[in-house]
């Protein structure tokens, strides 16, 4: 990684986008950085457009050579990541956190499990793993957006990651780059996430963990 951009970082506590755009033209930072979260997605935007400025959302990495902030996003649908130079100033941009869980177990549900959430989450309670989903059981409000991880969602690391039913779409495993050991439990010995996985099992979820 390139020498920060600036020689001094500066956190602001969360404000509204008027006074944090008008801190900006105070103290002319060379560039903002914002959570990607819920809070980040809404005020970003307004802060930029405020500041007649370029905003990048949904950053994975950040490079600098020093005067530039180069910026990396998923791009194509998550297939392929694109490098992004803001050319004006403050360059800005929402960036991705990896949420390192309570739990060093996290057990994922997809929509291939649906049938099975009552007997995953008992199993998730009884061993005190943590719960996530995959966007379309969210679309489907079976469970709520903080449980989402993939490309809409949060990235995790957890030491282990249990993928219930989830396909593998390069959406939803480009947040779980960085767990430690990928099992995936699907029905369909098809699916994408097998080539992904460290381990495999092909089997009904509702048996394996009823």
């Amino acid at each position: 990684m390139a020498r920060a951009v600036a020689e001094t970082v500066r956190l602001i506590p969360r404000q509204s986008p008027q006074k944090i755009a008008a801190l900006a033209r105070e103290e002319k930072p060379q560039a903002i950085l914002w959570d990607s979260g819920p809070w980040g997605r809404r005020a970003a935007p307004q802060a930029a457009a405020l500041l007649q400025t370029g905003l990048c959302a949904d950053c994975t990495l950040l490079e600098t050579d020093g005067e530039s902030l180069f910026m990396y996003r998923p791009a194509g649908g998550g297939s392929l990541t694109a490098k992004i130079v803001c050319r004006t100033s403050p360059q800005m941009a929402t960036v991705r956190t990896t949420r390192q869980e309570s739990g060093q177990v996290m057990v994922a549900v997809g929509a291939g499990a649906a049938s099975a959430l009552p007997q995953i989450r008992r199993f998730v309670r009884e061993n005190g793993y943590s719960l996530a989903a995959s966007r379309a059981l969210v679309d489907q409000d079976v469970l709520p957006y903080q449980c989402q991880v993939g490309l809409t969602g949060k990235s995790v690391c957890p030491a282990v990651y249990i993928a219930c039913g989830i396909s593998g779409a390069v959406q939803h495993t480009c947040a779980i780059r960085q767990a430690g050991t990928v099992i995936a439990v699907n029905a369909d010995r098809n699916a994408r996430i097998f080539a992904y996985a460290d381990y495999g099992i092909v089997g009904d979820c509702a048996e394996i963990f009823g």
